[in-house]
């Protein structure tokens, strides 16, 4: 039994060893060099995302003119969608585009009066309908007219009967038919539909859609060229830094880091700028737009800058900050090396 003590001993030893044996160490490692690497590649990041920053506050002059060049830029065609979008929402006011204003014979008996208005219940594309007398159609347009007093003299009611006539289709041929039904009526005089200019425009916004589609992708181009070319005059400034970085050993992806970051800058910043300004002019316009819609009785108010437009505005300028820098040090980086 003494004899085997030692043995035993011996094997706690072997075992001792074999578990800091570099077979065993090669099995760890791994996990902590990818930890290692993983906290390396975001400190290097966060490095370069600071440092970035801080370049940009040792020339504010310079940053902000290239920041309100981009809020410009980007604030010309948001402000023309937030106008297309507003003309968009007078759908809900202008209601009585779809109305209407049905002028029945005169003198029409009551017995054909009431199979008329009956017919009207009956038809599908037709939601409501009100019916205004002689009399109540006299002294409205007395009201509306400035010659209500001269209507005084008149003896009898040249005025005829109105069914106003609210229709349950917005479609142009559909409205279309509807009138031509209408006006197929022994009862009905004539019928008119104001509905022209409200085509005539959404035929204009939707040209203007149109023109806003085109006016971004342009100033889009713009920031990505104004973008580049300041990233462009920032690396010719850091080409001796640049040349040094290379002969170290610094890759291009090292080199390429603190300048996309700053092209990330401006695009935020100037998204930012866009931003403001554009509410800046909605609060300029608001009076006048709220005193218009008074004259209107229209209860119509201008839809500000949504979390959509924002989000929009935002990450579409960063973007475009990404993608001017990026074409900016791809192309300019090469040039560079060390002699």
């Amino acid at each position: 039994m003494k004899r085997r003590k030692p043995q035993q001993r011996l094997s706690h030893r072997d075992h001792s060893v074999s578990a800091s044996s570099p077979a065993a160490r090669s099995k760890r490692a791994p996990v902590g060099g990818l930890r290692l690497r993983l906290r390396l590649y975001f400190m290097r990041h966060a490095q370069a995302f600071f440092g970035s920053l801080g370049r940009l506050r040792k020339a504010p002059l310079a940053s902000a003119m290239t920041v309100m060049v981009i809020g410009i830029a980007l604030a010309l065609p948001t402000g023309l969608y937030l106008l297309v979008k507003n003309l968009r929402g007078f759908d809900a006011q202008w209601q009585s585009a779809t109305q209407l204003s049905v002028f029945l014979q005169k003198e029409l008996p009551v017995s054909r009066l009431d199979k008329f208005l009956d017919e009207l219940k009956q038809d599908k594309d037709i939601s409501d309908f009100e019916y205004r007398d002689p009399t109540a159609v006299l002294i409205e347009f007395s009201q509306l007219s400035d010659i209500g007093d001269s209507l005084e003299v008149l003896d009898d009611n040249p005025l005829p009967g109105i069914v106003i006539v609210q229709s349950a289709v917005a479609d142009t041929d559909a409205m279309t038919q509807l009138v031509e039904r209408l006006e197929a009526k022994a009862e009905v005089d004539f019928v008119q539909l104001d509905r022209r200019w409200l085509e005539r425009l959404y035929a204009i916004v939707d040209i203007g859609k149109r023109g806003v589609i085109v006016l971004a992708c342009l100033l889009g181009l713009a920031v990505v060229l104004v973008v580049g070319n300041t990233i462009r005059l920032s690396i010719e400034g850091r080409r001796a830094e640049i040349k040094i970085t290379k002969l170290i050993g610094g890759t291009d992806g090292f080199i390429r880091r603190p300048f996309l970051y700053s092209g990330l800058w401006y695009g935020l910043f100037g998204g930012v700028f866009a931003l403001i300004l554009i509410n800046i002019a909605l609060f300029a316009i608001k009076g006048p737009v709220m005193a218009l819609a008074r004259l209107y009785d229209d209860g119509f108010g201008l839809l500000a800058v949504d979390l959509s437009t924002t989000a929009i505005v935002v990450i579409g300028a960063v973007l475009l900050g990404w993608g001017g820098s990026w074409l900016a040090v791809s192309r300019h980086l090469r040039d560079i090396q060390p002699t």
